[in-house]
């Protein structure tokens, strides 16, 4: 069996694949002073609450945009595991072509999701990521990554708007009653999400004018997408995916030899 974890600065995501089939997903905050130790035994309990035992795991790969804690979580995995894991990066294969200036700069994260949506999608494919940033992937024709937009994401803003403006309270992401709110609560809430949405559409728009592309797909994931996306004008257009990530670093696995047992 093969973990996947998509390591991200507000959560840890896991899953646990059975050749292809998902078993189960879990998700834990990303808690910068935890210990090896400390998420050893988290991942041992997340394993045995799904009825797996460590050692039913035979490979790991990991996706990290925390370096401070990826080598901390992989000395966990070999805890546990014995499993030298994986880490999405330089010298990985990925099977993605990368157009961009600096490739090693594109997060793993990204990559995976790419390399997803080239597998469930046809191209060319617009691949957005609604999480602690919101991260617009645009893969051509060809299939090729060849550009990204990178922003900050709805509940980062909403944090950022709160913080900074001593009149306003701090809320929560919900539905909006309507385009424009009556009270403070409301009128941030439809500001927030109607605003995003609006954003990302209008984004769309230009990728296709400068592709010139009507027949663009569009493939989307994050723990937000299920709270702004039904209020963007394409929402019918859009393909959700909450488990893109793992999808993608499960093909990953798949194109990379086997990690060895650590001695």
């Amino acid at each position: 069996m093969l973990l996947a974890v998509n390591m991200e600065n507000t959560y840890f995501t896991f899953g646990v694949f059975d050749h292809e089939t998902l078993l189960f997903t879990s998700q834990i905050s990303a808690t910068e002073s935890r210990s090896a130790d400390e998420y050893a035994v988290i991942l041992s309990g997340l394993l045995r609450m799904h009825d797996l035992s460590p050692s039913a795991v035979t490979e790991a790969i990991l996706a990290s945009v925390v370096r401070p804690l990826t080598e901390r979580f992989a000395e966990a995995v070999r805890m546990l595991t014995g499993i030298h894991p994986l880490s999405v990066g330089p010298g990985v294969r990925t099977g993605l072509n990368i157009k961009t200036d600096f490739p090693t700069q594109i997060g793993a994260d990204i990559v995976a999701n790419a390399v997803a949506a080239v597998k469930i999608c046809a191209q060319p494919t617009v691949v957005i990521d609604l999480g602690t940033a919101t991260t617009i992937v645009a893969l051509n024709a060809k299939g090729e990554l060849s550009g990204v937009l990178i922003l900050p994401g709805a509940a980062t803003s909403l944090d950022a708007l709160s913080s900074k403006a001593a009149e306003l309270p701090r809320i929560s992401i919900e539905s909006p009653k309507a385009l424009l709110g009556r009270n403070t609560v409301d009128s941030m809430t439809a500001g927030i999400v109607y605003g995003h949405a609006a954003m990302i559409d209008g984004l769309l728009d230009r990728i296709e004018e400068e592709w010139a592309s009507l027949d663009l797909h569009i493939v989307a994931t994050g723990d937000l997408a299920k709270r702004i996306l039904p209020f963007t004008k394409r929402k019918d257009a859009i393909l959700l995916e909450p488990n893109l990530t793992l999808i993608g670093l499960k093909r990953i696995g798949d194109l990379n030899p086997r990690p060895l047992p650590t001695v």
